[in-house]
């Protein structure tokens, strides 16, 4: 299960472009360390969820039949209202500038408390990853996955991120040939029949 760290990380990920804009709008375009800042920013943001989901795809997945529910990618352009409340507080003053961390810090509890952080627009936009409502085991999970499902019932290879979030294992990990199935063709009884010849 991810720890407060990771979520942490998929936090700042989930809000890279709107801490690009205020940077932007709060610093001197012909500033160089504008830029200096912008590129960091950047880099930590793309980086670290890199490496973070290198370390999902490490868990060992299992095998569970659930009920997909519906679909619930339109969660994240829910998600996106919340980029709008930050600009309607611009940060000229100190008092402005304490609302506004105080604005975070409640966006971030909730962040880490719940899923929420799965409902992240990059998710969809660079990873692929659709939002499902999904019913396992008398409970209500939300599943990301970059397959799409419709209404059913299906067995699929899971992995625990959250006490309700699972995540699809990657279908090219999923569907890789285990070792001892894989051969060098011609096979040895494929090797004799093409051999064989007909007089």
């Amino acid at each position: 299960m991810l720890n407060i760290i990771s979520k942490l990380i998929l936090f700042y990920f989930a809000y890279l472009p709107l801490f690009v804009i205020l940077t932007i709008n709060n610093f001197d375009l012909k500033n160089q360390y504008l830029y200096i800042i912008v590129i960091l920013i950047l880099i930590l943001g793309f980086f670290l969820p890199f490496f973070l989901f290198r370390t999902i795809k490490s868990i060992a997945p299992r095998n569970e039949k659930m009920e997909i529910k519906s679909t619930k990618n339109s969660e994240y352009l829910s998600f996106l209202v919340t980029y709008i409340i930050p600009f309607l507080i611009t940060p000229s003053n100190i008092n402005e500038l304490i609302s506004l961390l105080i604005l975070f810090t409640i966006i971030i509890y909730l962040y880490v408390d719940t899923s929420l952080f799965c409902v992240n627009p990059l998710l969809k936009i660079l990873y692929k990853y659709n939002i499902y409502e999904v019913w396992l085991e008398n409970r209500t999970y939300f599943l990301l996955s970059k397959k799409s499902h419709s209404n059913e019932t299906i067995s699929l290879n899971v992995k625990v991120l959250s006490k309700n979030l699972l995540i699809e294992e990657d279908c090219q990990q999923r569907c890789r040939i285990p070792h001892f199935q894989r051969f060098n063709f011609p096979h040895p009884h494929i090797k004799f029949l093409l051999n064989f010849q007909i007089f």
